[in-house]
């Protein structure tokens, strides 16, 4: 028997928690920071505003509607040969991002999980490591550290998923995600203290139109282009778009859900953790005269080093690294559940069964990325180790690649479905929500293929 949420706000919570994750709290901050910070940040929100909102609200329709797993869904929801194949795409590119996404992000959230007891551990004076790049080193450079952080961070997210939805899921986001954003708070507060914060906080909301390729010279269109689709990749990351998540939790909601309002809440959610956690990243680095355009070392390296150097810095590292973990496990909550749906579907498991299942693989090919990443393993694809490489694929290709099948299978083949769930009776939204469906979203995936 198919499952449902316990209640409407369960849902949201859970679904916010799947999009909030390493992609608002990590990698947000360091893009927005390479791009122009308040450009950027206004780019951004135009993108989840214009296009998110509407392709995450059409996936969990699509899935209230199925009410099954992501493979026979496609069938359920229409007939003949066609819809097999529509299946096979669908279902083939949500079990390849759902393991080769996991298995990258299970190493990075095994960092997160070090850092948060090495940090403890300085906390209460039971160590005196300095949490710094030599740290940071030493911690990637290791294959038995990683994967040990790793397998317990699939260890802990097992134990959630084998409580079920109700059980399981929805209960540990109606704790999480309040925690969360109590943890949010906490820090945007203390950073309004810091002498020089203020710099990274105009930098932030204050939009630098150069950035945009907008000068009193002209305007470079390619400046633009390379900013909206860098942002739009971002918000289909941060919304958890490329993968089966928003499907299958819509498959969980009961017929009376408002999903145009829920999805809202979702979007809502999901931005206000970005921005904050930008709140908090940007004015550290500023504070302390350190350049603004770093990558992902932003947090692992950069900020521990800020931390340090602040009064009641040990706390605040501390509480950093436990928001990143709690919020790294809510989207790894996530990422798991299609695939134990589908199992226990179509193969008949019990939940503890392919929970077991999905791990144990997980367990195998982050064992495989990890080898290839620290050397132990000579393997490379495309030039790169077998880490960088699922990362790249998975993050420039694949995840948009099934963005793109969902669109043009909700907008051209189900949308008169979709539009009648969700009960629309505003012709203005209605026409503009098809459009993006159909023709925008479509054309925008394209250019960010070209892009990649």
């Amino acid at each position: 028997m198919h499952t449902h949420w316990g209640s409407k706000l369960g849902f949201v919570l859970a679904t916010a928690g799947s999009a909030v994750g390493l992609g608002n709290i990590w990698r947000f901050p360091y893009l927005i920071a390479q791009n122009g910070g308040g450009a950027f940040l206004l780019v951004y929100l135009l993108c989840v505003g214009l296009l998110g909102y509407f392709l995450l609200t059409a996936k969990i329709t699509f899935g209230r509607i199925a009410a099954t797993n992501f493979i026979d869904g496609f069938q359920k929801v229409t007939n003949g040969a066609a819809s097999r194949l529509w299946s096979r795409l669908g279902g083939f590119l949500t079990i390849f991002n759902v393991f080769f996404v996991s298995a990258v992000y299970v190493v990075v959230i095994g960092w997160t999980l070090s850092y948060v007891v090495a940090s403890a551990q300085n906390l209460i004076g039971f160590s005196s490591v300095a949490i710094d790049k030599n740290l940071f080193e030493t911690l990637t450079a290791s294959y038995g550290t990683q994967l040990f952080w790793g397998i317990l961070c699939i260890v802990v997210t097992s134990l959630i998923l084998i409580r079920g939805v109700k059980g399981g899921i929805e209960k540990t986001s109606l704790y999480l995600m309040p925690f969360l954003f109590l943890l949010l708070i906490f820090m945007v507060a203390w950073m309004f203290m810091i002498p020089g914060s203020e710099k990274g906080l105009k930098f932030l909301f204050t939009p630098n139109w150069a950035d945009l390729g907008i000068t009193e010279s002209g305007f470079d269109i390619h400046k633009l282009a390379h900013v909206a689709l860098l942002a739009l990749g971002q918000a289909i990351y941060s919304l958890s778009l490329g993968m089966g998540v928003c499907f299958i939790y819509g498959s969980y909601l009961k017929p009376n859900t408002d999903i145009k309002k829920s999805g809202l809440w979702v979007v809502i959610l999901d931005t206000l953790v970005a921005t904050l956690a930008s709140m908090i990243v940007v004015p550290a680095v500023f504070a302390f005269g350190l350049e603004s355009n770093q990558g992902p070392g932003l947090s692992f390296i950069t900020l521990p080093f800020v931390f340090s150097q602040m009064a009641g810095g040990k706390i605040f590292m501390f509480v950093f690294f436990l928001l990143l973990f709690v919020a790294a496990l809510t989207s790894l909550i996530s990422i798991y559940e299609p695939v134990i749906n589908l199992l226990i579907e179509r193969k008949g498991l019990s939940r503890k069964m392919a929970t077991m299942c999905v791990a144990g693989m997980n367990v195998i090919l982050s064992a495989v990325v990890l080898a290839s990443f620290t050397g132990h393993l000579s393997w490379t694809i495309l030039g790169k180790n077998l880490f960088d490489c699922a990362d790249y694929v998975t993050g420039s290709y694949t995840m948009g690649l099934m963005v793109l099948i969902y669109c043009v299978f909700m907008g051209w083949k189900i949308w008169p479905q979709i539009r009648d769930n969700l009960k629309i009776k505003n012709k203005i939204f209605e026409n503009y929500f098809s459009f993006v469906i159909k023709i925008l979203s479509p054309i925008i995936l394209v250019l960010l293929f070209i892009m990649a």
